[in-house]
C-alpha cells in the first residue's frame, strides 16, 4: 500500500512540473482562408532613383511601399478602392481554401507591383492574439489603419518564405485588418504568396471570428468622429437654410466648425464658410445677409457678409471681450455685450465675497453697446457693478429688455432678478419686476406682453400644480404670458405636463412654439393663445435639439436626433404642416453600423404610479441566450432622453453585448410638476426603491437575463444613486459611480454650486435642521454595507461635484477591505472632454463590467495592470 501511495505522489509531482505548453493552455491556429483584396498594381522606381539622396541613401525597392500609401477604410467586395493618379480597382473576394495561402497574379507590366488585401476580425473579449504572416515579399500589416508589423527584405533565392510573428492587442469589436505586399518579378523567382495565420489561446476559442463584411456594431469611433449636425435657421423670408456643422479629428481630437447656406426649395448649395475660423453666425434682418465674427489680419471683427454680392463689410472692429449680440428688426443697429475684467488677484490672500465669488469668473460683468449700422457709431448703454444681460428688443426697436441678477443669501433660490426695460431714446430705465425665482423672456409680436419662461414658483402660486404643502421641482420650465400694463400673469403650462425648454411667440401667425421635455422625448409644440390649445407638431426626431423660425415667412425648421440614429434637420411648412428632410449628414457614416431593437418597458411603483422605462438590445441578441445586464439612471432632475450618442451611450453598451435598462425614477421633469416635485428632499429615499424593485421586475420578466450578471451605473446624481444603491441591496455584481455625491453636506458646501442645486434637491433642508436626510441619505455613512464591486470615476478639476466625494467613499471602502478601485481623470471637470482621456475613461467603463459581468478580466488588466507599491 505504501508503495502505490508513493507512485501515486511521484507521478503528481512529475505531471505538475510539466511544461506550460503540455497543459490546457495550449495555443491553436486560425487560418484567414478568404480575404478581400485590390490590386496588383505596377509600382514604377522614381526617375532618378539611382542617385544618392542629400543624406547619400540610395532609393530602395523597398521604399516603393511607402510610395503608395494609402488609408483603407470599410472595404467591401465591388467597392471602389481609389488610388492616387486617377487609378481605380475594385475590391473583390479571394478564397485561399483550408491552405490559407492567398496566391497573388502577377504582370509583366512593371519589375514591381503592390497589392492590398484585407479582412474583417470580430473579438468577443480582449484578447492578445499572436498574428503570424509568411510570405517571400515584402509587407505592411495594418490593423485598424495602424501599422502593427512588417517586413522590407524579399527572400532570397534558394530560401524558405519568411514567417513574422507579432502579438497585437484587439479589444471587444470588429477590427479591419490590412496587408499591403510589394511583389518583385525578377527579384528572387518567388511566387506571391501570402498566408495569415492568427494563434489564440485555447480558452479563446470561439471568442474570434471572420468576416469580409463592413457591417459592424456600435462602437468608440462612430460615437466621437463623424460630420455633427449642431444647428439650423432660416433666412427672415425662409428662402435660405444655415446649417452649422462640428467635426472631430483623430488623433488628437481637433475639431473644426463651418457652416452653409443652401436653397430651401432645390437644397443647392450656395455658400459654406469652407471650415475658415467664423462663429456667431446669424442672420441680418434686411436681404439675404448673413454677419459673423471672423479674424482678418489677425485681428477678430463682426463682419456683415451679403450672400447676393459675396462682399464682406466689417461694421465693428478689433473686438476684444465681445460676447454676444443682436440685431434689430429693422437692421438698423446691433445691440452688442463686452466683459469687463476685474483687476487680477495678488499677493495670493484674498476674501471671498459670497459664495457665488469662489467661481473665477464671477467677477467677470458684461455691459451692453449699441452699434449703429448708418455711421458705425457705437455709444455705451450700460454700466456698473451689476452684469447687464440682453433679453429681447421691443419689436418697433425702442426699448430693450435686460435683466440684472444678484446674490440674495436670505431665501430661496440666493438669488434675485431685476427685470427692466430701457428707453433706447434716453436710456431711461423701467423695472418690470424685482423678486427670486427669475427666468428668460421676450416680447409679443405687438410689444404689449411678454413670453416668459421660469420655474414654477416664479410668480408665487400663479404657476404651481402640486398638493398642498408640497414644494415644486424649481427645473420643472414652465411659460408665462405677462402683460406689460396691468402686470397680470397667465400661467399657460399649468396644466401642460412637458417642461419648457425654450418658448418663441411667432409674428406670422401669432402662436407660440415651446420646445419641450415630454417625458423622453423633447417635441416642438404650439400654442394657441386665443384658444389656450397645445399642438404637437409631430417632428420626425425623438430628440429636438433646437429650432428656428423665419421671422417674415411661415416656416419652421429644427435639428434633432432619435435613439438609434444621429442628428438630422428638418423643414416644416407652418400652414400645411408638412415636413421635409434637410440635412442628414452623417447617412453614409453610419451605413454599415446595425443597431439593436429598442422598446419600452414599465412598472408601477410602490404608490401606483408608472415608472417608465426601455430596453436597449444587442445587435444580434438571441433569446435562448443569457445576457449581462446594465442598469441606467440619473434619478435627478431630468430624464434620460432618447438622445442619441450623449457621455454614456446605451447603444454601444448593447453593442458590447449587454441588454441595457434605462429608467425613469420619479422626480424627473417632463411628467408633470406632481412627478417632479417628487425630486424635492428625496435623495434616494424612495428613488432607490424604484430602481431595485425595477431592476427585480425586470429580470422576473425578461428569462434571457442572467440574475447573477448585473451591473448598475450613473453619473453625478446618478453617481450618487450608484453609491446609495450598494448600500442598499447586493443584487448588483457591477457598479460604476462617475462624479457620484457620497456626502450630501460636503457637496451642499464645497461644489461650486452644490448650494444652488440643493436649494431646489434640498429645499429648505440643511445639515443643521435635518441631519436624517444629509446624514441618513449620504452613502458615505452606510460604507459599511457596500459588498457589491464599485469603480469610482473622478474628474480631478471637477468643481459641479468634487473629486473628494468620489475620494472620500474610496478611502471608506479601502478600510472596510470592500472591492473598490478609484480611477482619476487628470484636469478634467464634471464632464470628460478631452478627447484622448475620453476614450480611455469610455473603455474603462467597458472594462470594468467585462470584468465583473462578463468575467473576463483581460481588458482591465490590459489597461490597469497590478502594481506592487
Amino acid at each position: 500500500m505504501k508503495i502505490k501511495l508513493l507512485s501515486f505522489l511521484l507521478l503528481m509531482a512529475w505531471w505538475l512540473n510539466l511544461p506550460a505548453q503540455n497543459q490546457d493552455t495550449t495555443n491553436i491556429n486560425e487560418t484567414v482562408e478568404n480575404w478581400l483584396t485590390a490590386g496588383p498594381i505596377g509600382a514604377f522606381m522614381p526617375a532618378f532613383h539611382d542617385r544618392n539622396n542629400m543624406d547619400g541613401k540610395t532609393f530602395k525597392a523597398a521604399d516603393l511601399m511607402k510610395m503608395h500609401i494609402k488609408k483603407v477604410e470599410n472595404p467591401a467586395s465591388g467597392k471602389t478602392f481609389y488610388l492616387s493618379g486617377g487609378k481605380e480597382i475594385n475590391w473583390k473576394k479571394m478564397p485561399t481554401g483550408k491552405s490559407g495561402n492567398l496566391i497573388i497574379p502577377t504582370s509583366s507590366k512593371s519589375d514591381y507591383a503592390i497589392n492590398w488585401q484585407a479582412f474583417y476580425l470580430n473579438a468577443e473579449q480582449w484578447m492578445k492574439p499572436a498574428f503570424e504572416i509568411t510570405t517571400s515579399q515584402c509587407f505592411e500589416l495594418f490593423v485598424d489603419g495602424k501599422k502593427s508589423a512588417s517586413n522590407y527584405s524579399f527572400t532570397k533565392e534558394g530560401k524558405e518564405p519568411k514567417t513574422v510573428k507579432k502579438q497585437i492587442a484587439l479589444e471587444p469589436g470588429k477590427h479591419l485588418v490590412v496587408i499591403k505586399s510589394l511583389y518583385h518579378k525578377t527579384g528572387n523567382g518567388k511566387p506571391w504568396n501570402v498566408k495569415m495565420a492568427i494563434s489564440l489561446k485555447k480558452d479563446e476559442k470561439g471568442q474570434l471570428s471572420f468576416s469580409l463584411s463592413p457591417q459592424r456594431f456600435m462602437d468608440i469611433d462612430h460615437l466621437l468622429l463623424g460630420r455633427h449636425l449642431q444647428t439650423a435657421s432660416l433666412s427672415p423670408d425662409g428662402k435660405l437654410v444655415m446649417l452649422n456643422f462640428r467635426q472631430v479629428y483623430p488623433p488628437n481630437g481637433k475639431s473644426q466648425g463651418w457652416f452653409t447656406i443652401s436653397e430651401r426649395e432645390t437644397g443647392k448649395i450656395i455658400y459654406t464658410s469652407d471650415y475658415t475660423d467664423i462663429r456667431q453666425a446669424v442672420w441680418a434682418p434686411d436681404g439675404h445677409q448673413i454677419s459673423f465674427v471672423a479674424k482678418t489680419a489677425g485681428k477678430k471683427n463682426l463682419i456683415l457678409f451679403n450672400l447676393n454680392t459675396f462682399e464682406n463689410r466689417v461694421i465693428l472692429s478689433d473686438l476684444k471681450n465681445f460676447n454676444n449680440y443682436q440685431w434689430s428688426h429693422k437692421g438698423d443697429f446691433i445691440i452688442y455685450s463686452i466683459t469687463e475684467k476685474p483687476k487680477e488677484k495678488k499677493g495670493g490672500v484674498y476674501k471671498i465675497e459670497g459664495m457665488p465669488d469662489r467661481w473665477p469668473w464671477w467677477r467677470d460683468r458684461s455691459q451692453l453697446y449699441q452699434l449703429n449700422l448708418a455711421d458705425l457709431s457705437s455709444r455705451r448703454l450700460t454700466y456698473g457693478y451689476l452684469q447687464n444681460s440682453l433679453l429681447d428688443i421691443s419689436p418697433d426697436d425702442q426699448k430693450l429688455l435686460i435683466s440684472e441678477n444678484l446674490p440674495d443669501f436670505s431665501e430661496r433660490p440666493y438669488s434675485r432678478q431685476v427685470m427692466m426695460e430701457i428707453k433706447l431714446e434716453d436710456l431711461s430705465a423701467d423695472t418690470l419686476w424685482n423678486k427670486p425665482f427669475g427666468g428668460n423672456a421676450s416680447y409679443s409680436p405687438n410689444g404689449k406682453k411678454l413670453l416668459v419662461t421660469g420655474s414654477p414658483e416664479m410668480f408665487g402660486k400663479t404657476g404651481m400644480n402640486v398638493k398642498q404643502g408640497e414644494i415644486p421641482n424649481d427645473y420643472d420650465t414652465q411659460a408665462y404670458i405677462y402683460d406689460l400694463k396691468t402686470g397680470d400673469v397667465d400661467a399657460i403650462t399649468k396644466e401642460f405636463k412637458p417642461t419648457i425648454e425654450r418658448a418663441r411667440w411667432n409674428p406670422v401667425d401669432g402662436l407660440l412654439y415651446l420646445l419641450a421635455e415630454d417625458k423622453t422625448y423633447r417635441k416642438v409644440f404650439a400654442y394657441h393663445p386665443k384658444t389656450g390649445e397645445f399642438t404637437d407638431l409631430g417632428v420626425k426626431t425623438d430628440v429636438v435639439n433646437n429650432f428656428g423660425l423665419a421671422s417674415a415667412s411661415p416656416w419652421l425648421t429644427y435639428t434633432g436626433t432619435s435613439i438609434s440614429y444621429p442628428a438630422t434637420a428638418y423643414l416644416i411648412n407652418l400652414q400645411d404642416k408638412n415636413q421635409s428632410l434637410v440635412s442628414d449628414p452623417e447617412k453614409e457614416f453610419f451605413a454599415d453600423v446595425r443597431f439593436g431593437k429598442t422598446e419600452n418597458w414599465n412598472f408601477k411603483n410602490d404608490s401606483g404610479i408608472t415608472i417608465e422605462g426601455r430596453i436597449y438590445y444587442p445587435p444580434d441578441f438571441d433569446k435562448t441566450k443569457k445576457y449581462p445586464l446594465i442598469v441606467y439612471y440619473y434619478g435627478g432632475t431630468v430624464p434620460t432622453e432618447r438622445s442619441f450618442r450623449g457621455r454614456y451611450p446605451k447603444n454601444l453598451f448593447a453593442a458590447m453585448g449587454y441588454v441595457v435598462y434605462v429608467l425613469q425614477p420619479s422626480g424627473a421633469t417632463g411628467y408633470g410638476q406632481e412627478f417632479s416635485a417628487q425630486h424635492v428632499n428625496n435623495w434616494g429615499r424612495t428613488v432607490a426603491g424604484e430602481i431595485i424593485k425595477g431592476t427585480k421586475l425586470f429580470i422576473k420578466d425578461h428569462s434571457f437575463v442572467d440574475p447573477g450578471r448585473v451591473g448598475c451605473m450613473g453619473a453625478s446624481y446618478g453617481g450618487f444613486m450608484t453609491m446609495l444603491l450598494t448600500t442598499r441591496t447586493n443584487i448588483y455584481a457591477a457598479a460604476i459611480a462617475h462624479a457620484g455625491i457620497s456626502s450630501i453636506s460636503s457637496y451642499w458646501g464645497q461644489g461650486y454650486w452644490g448650494y444652488l442645486y440643493s436649494s431646489v434637491a434640498s429645499a429648505n433642508s440643511f445639515p443643521w435642521n435635518n441631519k436624517k436626510l444629509y446624514v441618513g441619505q449620504s452613502p458615505l455613512f452606510s460604507a459599511d454595507k457596500v459588498n457589491t464591486p464599485l469603480l469610482l470615476l473622478a474628474g480631478t478639476a471637477d468643481t459641479n461635484v468634487p473629486p473628494g466625494e468620489s475620494i472620500q467613499m474610496y478611502t471608506a471602502l479601502k478600510l472596510l477591505g470592500k472591492p473598490v478601485e478609484l480611477v482619476e481623470i487628470t484636469g478634467q471637470n464634471h464632464h470628460i472632454m478631452d478627447y484622448k482621456k475620453r476614450i480611455v475613461w469610455q473603455k474603462t467603463i467597458l472594462a470594468w463590467f467585462d470584468k465583473w459581468l462578463k468575467n473576463q478580466p483581460g481588458w482591465w488588466k490590459d489597461l490597469y495592470p497590478k502594481k506592487d507599491l
